[in-house]
Formats: C-alpha cells, sequence, structure tokens
C-alpha cells in the first residue's frame, strides 16, 4: 500500500510539452490493461495447446493474436501467484506463504500494480477473486483498486447466486459465477471508457467444487468424457465465452486499439488430465504444476507470435508499467524483470533462472526447483533431481548423477535463493481489525482456533462451518490486534434445529464475557445439489444471524473466543462466524 509517499510519476510519451500534466498524457495515451487470470486451469487446457477435446475458439483466436509465451511460470498454488504479479515480488517476501488460515494474507504495505497507475490517473476494478487477504487493509480497495466486486478467499462453496463483495459491502448475485464476474467487469470498462484503466478478471473456474450450467456438461458428457473431464472443460468453455464478451465489448467501445489483455492461469491442472505431456500438476513444482498459459495482445503495438523466454508472473508489474510509460522507483525492489522490450521486439531473448517453490505453512517441507533454459533441477525433502528439459521435457529420465556440474551449480543458486528467502519471511497471520474508517468487520470460523470436539465441516477451512458442539468447555479462538479502541454491537451466523435450541454460550473478550442462549431455532439447509462430482469442500448452506449484544474491544491484543457453557441437547448447532459493527 502507498502511504503518503509520492511515486515520482513520469509518463514517456514521446510529447515535449512540458506543460501537460502526466494525469492528462495518462488520459490521452496510456493504454487501458485487462489482466484476465484463469483458476486451476492447466496449459493443457486450450484447444490450441493440442486438446482436441475441448472448445475454447476465443482463447484460441487470442493465442493467435497475441504474443504467446510458450514457457511462462507461476507458482504452484492460488495466492502466491496473485501475490507474485500484484507486486513484482516473490511471494514469501509478501507475507504469503500458503492458500488459507491466514497464510494467504499480503502486507498492507507491499506496493501493488493497480496502486502505481491509480498515482498515475488510471481507474482500477477488480472482478472475481482475490484471496490475499479478507480484512480491512488487505481488502482489495485497500490495496489500489477503486472498485471490486468478488470474495477474499481461495474458493466458493456454490457457484450460482453467490454472495459477494461489493467493495466493503456483502450482496448476493444472480446467475453463474463467470457470467456474473463478467457483466461486472464490462459494466467497469464501460463506465471509464474515456479514462485508463486496470481491469483484472479473476474467474475462479475450473477450480472445484465442480458446478457449471448444464448444457456445457451435457456437451462433454455426449462427447464420452467422465463428469470431473466434463465439467472442468465445460468451465473452461463458458469462461472462454465470457472472454470473448470482454473482448467484443472493448472492439464495440472502439478501445481495444488501446488495450493491452493479458491472459494466464495460476497454476497447473487442479486433476490429472492432459497437459501436454508434462510431468505434475497443482501443488508440484515440476514442468505441469506451473506452466501455464500466456498471451498478452496490444493490436498494432505487439506483433502476434511465440517466443520461448523464460518469463514468469513477477515480471508483469515491471513489464506492463514499461509498456504503459510509468517510471517507478520501488522502495521494495521487484524480483521480476521488465520484458518489456522482447515483447515489442527490441531486445533479443535470454537465458536467466526461474524458481518455483510449493506453498506451504511449514517452509523448511516445502519442495522446490530451478529452470533455465535447458534444465529443471527438482529439491525435494528426500531426493535432488535434473532434467534436460529439450531431450526430456516430460521428465521421465534424472541425469544428477551423470551431470554433477550442472546439478552443483544450480542446486548452490536454488539453496542460496530459499536461504535467502526464508530468513525474512514474516507471515501477517494476525487479524488486524478496529480501524477507525472500518464500519464492522466479519470473523469466519475458518480464521479460528478450535478445541475439543469441535470441527471444522471440511477438511478445506476455507469457507466451512464448525460443527460437533458436543462438549461443554470446548471453544474456538480468533486473535486479532484491535487498532483503535471500540464498542461494537456483535451477531452471531448459524444454525440450530428446534430440538437443540437452548444450550449456554459465553462471548469472551478482553473486556469481559457475555452470556448468551441460542434460543431461536434456524434450519439450516444445504443449498439445491448442483454438483457433477462428489466435492471436498464443505457443502454451502443456509443461515441467520442473531444479535447476542455489544462488547468493548480495546486496543492492542485481543482475544476473541465462544464457549460452550452448557449444552442443552445432543449439539449446540452450527456456527459460521461472528460480526461486529462499531457503535462508537
Amino acid at each position: 500500500m502507498i502511504n503518503g509517499k509520492s511515486l515520482g510519476p513520469v509518463c514517456l510519451t514521446g510529447l515535449a510539452i512540458a506543460s501537460l500534466s502526466c494525469s492528462n498524457l495518462a488520459k490521452n495515451s496510456n493504454p487501458n490493461i485487462v489482466v484476465i487470470l484463469a483458476d486451476d486451469m492447466g496449459w493443457g487446457d486450450i484447444n490450441a495447446n493440442g486438446n482436441d477435446n475441448i472448445s475454447t475458439p476465443v482463447l484460441n483466436r487470442l493465442k493467435s493474436e497475441s504474443l504467446s509465451f510458450d514457457r511462462f511460470y507461476v507458482c504452484p498454488l492460488s495466492a502466491p501467484t496473485r501475490a507474485e504479479m500484484l507486486t513484482g515480488r516473490y511471494f514469501l517476501r509478501t507475507g504469503v506463504s500458503s492458500v488459507t488460515r491466514g497464510y494467504e494474507n499480503m502486507r498492507s504495505d507491499e506496493v501493488t500494480i493497480a496502486e502505481v497507475l491509480k498515482d498515475n490517473g488510471y481507474s482500477s476494478g477488480c472482478f472475481g477473486k482475490w484471496h490475499n487477504g479478507r480484512y480491512f487493509s488487505q481488502h482489495p480497495n485497500r490495496q489500489g483498486f477503486d472498485e471490486f466486486v468478488g470474495f477474499p478467499v481461495g474458493h466458493l462453496g456454490y457457484y450460482y447466486d453467490a454472495w459477494f463483495l461489493h467493495n466493503d459491502e456483502e450482496k448476493q448475485s444472480s446467475g453463474y459465477t463467470s457470467d456474473f464476474f463478467t457483466g461486472k467487469a464490462i459494466d467497469f470498462i464501460e463506465r471509464n471508457r474515456d479514462n485508463p484503466f486496470l481491469c483484472l478478471v479473476t474467474y475462479n473456474v475450473p477450480h472445484s467444487p465442480f458446478q457449471v450450467p448444464e448444457k456445457y456438461f451435457d456437451k462433454y458428457r455426449q462427447a464420452g468424457l467422465d463428469s470431473t473431464l466434463s465439467c472442468i472443460y465445460g468451465m473452461v468453455e463458458n469462461m472462454d465465452e465470457n472472454i470473448g464478451k470482454i473482448i467484443d465489448k472493448l472492439e464495440e467501445l472502439e478501445i481495444a486499439e488501446n488495450t493491452i489483455v493479458i491472459f494466464f492461469s495460476d497454476n497447473g491442472p487442479n486433476t490429472d488430465r492432459y497437459n501436454g505431456g508434462m510431468k505434475g500438476r497443482k501443488g508440484s513444482v515440476d514442468e505441469g504444476g506451473v506452466r501455464v498459459p500466456f498471451y498478452i495482445k496490444w493490436p498494432g503495438k505487439i506483433k502476434p507470435s511465440e517466443t520461448d523466454q523464460l518469463a514468469q508472473d513477477i515480471d508483469i508489474m515491471p513489464t506492463l508499467l514499461g509498456m504503459c510509460g510509468v517510471k517507478y522507483n520501488p522502495e521494495k525492489p521487484f524480483d521480476g524483470t521488465d520484458l518489456s522490450g522482447i515483447i515489442k521486439g527490441n531486445q533479443k531473448e535470454f537465458d536467466r533462472l526461474i524458481f518455483s517453490r510449493q506453498g506451504n505453512q511449514n517452509l523448511e517441507e516445502c519442495n522446490s526447483s530451478v529452470r533455465n533454459n535447458t534444465y529443471r533441477l527438482v529439491l525435494t525433502r528426500r531426493d535432488t533431481l535434473l532434467y534436460n528439459m529439450i531431450d526430456d521435457p516430460g521428465q521421465l529420465n534424472d541425469i544428477s548423477f551423470n551431470d554433477k556440474e550442472t546439478t552443483g551449480t544450480l542446486l548452490d543458486h536454488l539453496v542460496r535463493h530459499n536461504e535467502e528467502l526464508i530468513s525474512n519471511y514474516q507471515p501477517v497471520t494476525t487479524i488486524e481489525a478496529g480501524f477507525s474508517e472500518e464500519k464492522s468487520f466479519t470473523l469466519p470460523v475458518q480464521d479460528a482456533s478450535l478445541s475439543g470436539k469441535i470441527r471444522y465441516s471440511s477438511i478445506h477451512p476455507n469457507q466451512s462451518h464448525t460443527e460437533n458442539w458436543t462438549r461443554d468447555g470446548d471453544s474456538i479462538v480468533w486473535t486479532l490486534n484491535i487498532v483503535s479502541k471500540g464498542t461494537y454491537k456483535v451477531a452471531l451466523q448459524y444454525g440450530c434445529t428446534a430440538e437443540n435450541t437452548g444450550s449456554q454460550m459465553e462471548l469472551v473478550t478482553g473486556s469481559g464475557t457475555l452470556s448468551f442462549m441460542i434460543s431461536e431455532p434456524f434450519e439450516s439447509e444445504i443449498l439445491p445439489e448442483r454438483d457433477y462430482v462428489k466435492r471436498s469442500e464443505s457443502v454451502e448452506r443456509t443461515w441467520s444471524w442473531m444479535d447476542i449484544g455489544n462488547v468493548e474491544l480495546d486496543q492492542g491484543r485481543e482475544e476473541i473466543t465462544i464457549k460452550l457453557v452448557s449444552r442443552s441437547r445432543e449439539e449446540a448447532g452450527l456456527i459460521k462466524a461472528l460480526k461486529f459493527t462499531r457503535l462508537n
């Protein structure tokens, strides 16, 4: 976040009229930017990449009209990739190390591309999945985006008529998520057609749970594919159509010639499926886990072709600033490289080292790898493996024993890289709340610590609720840092059958204990079945809110606890979240 410091913007337009302000230059000539990001889509999920089982006519055409980076690399998991894209810095430097329980949070003092462009006259909007922190200072609105419509966590539980944040307000959408995000992005583009803008469209497909409108699923099932592939390819085809709507809108508004369009994915495929014969999938540091499609289009400025230049997500921010003629001297240095010279054809391709590491909360147990033009070295907890990626692109033959010199050189680079990042890593897992301008904040149970027999409704805490409140004395605890003292009205998001009402509970804070009872029943119903494949995520349900009283939160460290004091029946109910609304 930019906190009162001047970025010293300089717009390189070639105009020699000193009296013109930078903002006017940006309005007249700076290109618009549309970045489209898929979620869990592999390199092989595009027809143009040799997959005859999927239909992606829009992405096929976009590839043919773009500079396609054939060897473009991201992180093995979602939140790290997004942090690197936004900042141009390795994800561990930003505070991110994993995808949940606060380890997805990006520090608020990181400067994002949206903040730099905003300081140079751009409007900015983000539509879809954020996944770099859900709390006030990490929210897209405080990270440079004027408008945000989407969800802040790692995945949704339900893809129809879902609840999303519109800036800081929660609103229910209508229809299928990809269609909804596209409509909001198009609306933003229409409203900002006369000004330079950054539009980040972050679809949540083909991430599970596997839900897609029936016509897309049926098309692939009738072609003989199994339910998983039919849903995944249907989700991608629906996204492909939506990307076409965005591109068509740019052309309709006659701004396509002055708009840079980028498409890529956040990691490798989330199932074992066609991926060009590459080894690895989502979560892996092998080629298939981190190599994704990357297309960049700017009509008349970028020659459609293909490049073998090694590139990665940390290059996106410095490259786009270079393409837009925005000069920026970061206080926190970029790890990425400005590849605008490669893209414009003014620079020869060059060799470099591409580092990859798993997103994991235990940093010492993460697999990692390093790639150059010829080799990939993979370091696991048990092995050091070397592959010649030209002769053996599927990584079938480890040659580390036969080429000890290359193995030693690359291993030295990788170990030093890992040690430097790990030694300086500072997570931001403590929740910060209570900002004076923050009207309310919500604490979902996924960010709490559970005790006793209480458990999450899924192995994935994201979007889960707590259940099995069956033993007196069990509790859940959130740890916060309260920025400014205040009095709050507290509400509980819950479900409880009529026969289970009457349990006595406590809300414990540093200022005292608030006793309450779940006395009003609410039958929490599972939403209508829309999954085509059995899910591992928590089911999505209906919920109710009940007021439980007012509390005072003091500035500083605060532990907030919900405790079951006395169970009235077999189970006290289901608990999803607490909401604190500031009174003063």
